[in-house]
C-alpha cells in the first residue's frame, strides 16, 4: 500500500494590474473582460482594471505594485 500523499496542487494566476501572484482556487477578486477571466490581489486592483481594462492590457503596460 502507497502511503505517499500527493502534494496539494493550486492554479496561480498573475494580477495583471499588480503583477502579483493570485491563488485561483477561492479567490474573491474576479472580472471577465472579453471571455476571460483575471485574477487580482485585492478589491483596488479589480477596480482599476475594471475602469480600463485596455490600458491595464496594452502590450506595454508594466505592472507595478
Amino acid at each position: 500500500m502507497n502511503d505517499v500523499v500527493p502534494e496539494p496542487t493550486f492554479g496561480i494566476a498573475i494580477d495583471p494590474v499588480c503583477g502579483m501572484e493570485v491563488i485561483i482556487d477561492g479567490a474573491q477578486n474576479v472580472s471577465e473582460y472579453q471571455g476571460i477571466t483575471y485574477y487580482f490581489c485585492g478589491k483596488g486592483c479589480r477596480l482599476e482594471f475594471e475602469d480600463d481594462p485596455d490600458r491595464i492590457l496594452a502590450p506595454g503596460y508594466q505592472p507595478s505594485m
